[in-house]
């Protein structure tokens, strides 16, 4: 299945340009790159979607006790969608607030895995005006804490997605900022994947254990776990 969009376009000239800039090409190579890449950019109108699966989350303790599925629900018809965690779920193919989605380019991918975004409810419209359609899996945060806590339908951006060969789901970076030196142009990396998530208590809709990203280092949040998640066939 294909959907038309044209975010994801973007980011992918704008990874390209990253790529550029972090291998120091030179001003021309750039130039020349970047042309290559609106001309291909310009026969670029559809994506592919993988779905509906289910993702399942798993403690990474052998003690933990952390083992479930995500669901989607709303609070009200206006707000946005929210995720819950549910240890007792049994989802099955056609319970909708379980479906997830898979989009990706095809031109973006980590260690031969693509790279692309989650999306649920792929007929809805988002919160707000925005290209995407479905509702798009996106990362919020507070000012004081490390630990994101992802939320659907916001119509302002995407998380960046992929899954393994063992259909673990990870997020990748383009650079690392603990190797910046004063002056001195960073390099764009394509191995920078990670596998970052937990389920924390959060308010997300309402206070109660749901899907959460650390971004970096011990979680500022005491009450998360660490947990796979994963893509399984519905």
């Amino acid at each position: 299945m294909q959907v038309h969009q044209h975010t994801h376009i973007k980011k992918t000239l704008q990874l390209y340009l990253a790529k550029s800039v972090g291998m120091q090409f030179r001003f021309s190579q750039v130039l020349l790159g970047l042309g290559a890449a609106c001309a291909v950019a310009g026969q670029i109108t559809e994506l592919h979607q993988e779905g509906p699966f289910a993702l399942k989350v798993k403690g990474q303790a052998s003690n933990s006790s952390i083992n479930g599925y995500l669901k989607t629900y709303n609070l009200g018809s206006t707000s946005p969608t929210f995720i819950s965690y549910e240890p007792t779920a049994h989802p099955t193919l056609g319970d909708s607030p379980y479906e997830w989605y898979f989009n990706y380019t095809g031109f973006v991918q980590y260690r031969g895995h693509e790279v692309g975004y989650l999306l649920a409810h792929p007929t809805s419209n988002t919160t707000t005006p925005s290209p995407y359609h479905g509702q798009v899996l996106d990362m919020t945060y507070m000012s004081n804490s490390n630990v994101g806590v992802p939320i659907v339908g916001s119509g302002t951006g995407y998380f960046d997605i992929g899954f393994d060969s063992d259909n673990k789901t990870f997020s990748v970076g383009e650079f690392d900022d603990s190797m910046y030196v004063p002056g001195v142009q960073p390099e764009y990396s394509e191995d920078l994947g990670y596998y970052h998530w937990a389920v924390c208590w959060q308010f997300s809709g309402m206070y109660a254990q749901t899907l959460s990203w650390i971004t970096t280092g011990t979680p500022h949040n005491p009450t998360c776990e660490l947990v796979d998640l994963l893509r399984v066939e519905l």
